[in-house]
Parts: C-alpha cells; sequence; structure tokens
C-alpha cells in the first residue's frame, strides 16, 4: 500500500478505523477511498494509513482495507 491507492474498508470495526479529528462513527463502511500518507507510528505490528474517504479523513489500519485500484 502507498499514497495514490484506492482502497476499500473490509472490516466494519471502529477501532480499526477511526475517524480524525472526531467521534467514532461507522460512515466509512461501503465507501471507496484515497490513501493520503501513512501515519508516524513506530513500533507498531501492522501499519496505519491516513485515508480520505466522502464521509471525512480516517486512520485505518492496513488489514482493515484492500486495494482496489494501485497508483502508478
Amino acid at each position: 500500500m502507498k499514497t495514490g491507492d484506492l482502497v476499500k474498508v473490509i472490516k466494519n470495526d471502529m477501532s480499526l478505523v477511526i475517524k480524525k479529528p472526531g467521534p467514532k462513527n461507522n460512515k466509512f463502511f461501503n465507501q471507496i477511498g484515497t490513501i493520503i500518507k501513512e501515519a508516524p507510528y513506530k513500533y507498531r505490528l501492522y501499519r496505519w494509513f491516513e485515508v480520505h474517504f466522502p464521509s471525512g479523513v480516517y486512520e485505518t489500519r492496513e488489514d482493515a482495507v484492500e486495494i482496489i485500484s494501485a497508483a502508478r
């Protein structure tokens, strides 16, 4: 996964897809978003990404989304 990839949420889990900023919600499900950048977390088991969905910007864990179309 890298910046510009189109992704879709495959796990409807609000602890893996977190709205940034704001309260948790599940308005991200069944939407397609674009990866903005990789979150700067170090020493974690999974990578986290900032993804722009039509409902806002969310931080998502890499195993909660799947790539639909890779950026060139």
